[in-house]
């Protein structure tokens, strides 16, 4: 079986009180810069480039040093034996896991920073992973830019015969 991923949970910002209070207490929004953007921005990303410009007023877009602030879950179902090598790639995420009715296939929540998503991915899709756990991780990386969070920009993909990429480090 080939594990599967789905994003569950992503972070609720409540925008008015923070842009309220932060504009009353610095004399001017930290959300200007994004505002004036003709792109529009998931939540997410929107929510970490006014944490950028809460230090700089100018700043545009999310900062790397930033990526712990929002938190993501993920629903995974994997054979027990990839599961193992999943929670292992996710080192520091907690989770839950819990076997199905299916004959070895486990059922997982997984939660962690978009920072610590961003370094899982990284591992797990490494060259050399097992095929069925980078399948996971390229699954994961995909969910991230579906919903606009492309956090692996320093990062090169290569295809392999198994319809997999691994993931690639651009800054070494």
């Amino acid at each position: 079986m080939t594990p599967s991923a789905i994003l569950i949970q992503t972070p609720a910002i409540d925008f008015g009180t923070f842009l309220g209070l932060s504009q009353q207490i610095l004399g001017y929004s930290p959300s200007e810069t994004v505002d004036a953007s003709p792109i529009e921005l998931p939540e997410a990303e929107r929510f970490l480039a006014c944490l950028a410009a809460l230090k700089d007023r100018k700043t545009a877009g999310f900062a790397p040093n930033l990526l712990t602030h929002v938190s993501f879950s993920v629903l995974v179902a994997a054979d027990d034996r990839d599961m193992l090598d999943i929670l292992q790639m996710s080192a520091g995420m907690p989770f839950v896991v819990t076997d199905t009715q299916m004959r070895g296939v486990e059922l997982a929540v997984i939660t962690g920073t978009l920072a610590q998503w961003k370094n899982a991915v990284a591992s797990g899709a490494a060259r050399e992973s097992q095929s069925n756990v980078r399948a996971f991780f390229n699954c994961v990386m995909s969910l991230f830019e579906a919903v606009g969070l492309n956090v692996w920009k320093d990062f090169e993909n290569y295809p392999l015969q198994d319809h997999t990429y691994y993931l690639e480090d651009k800054r070494k």
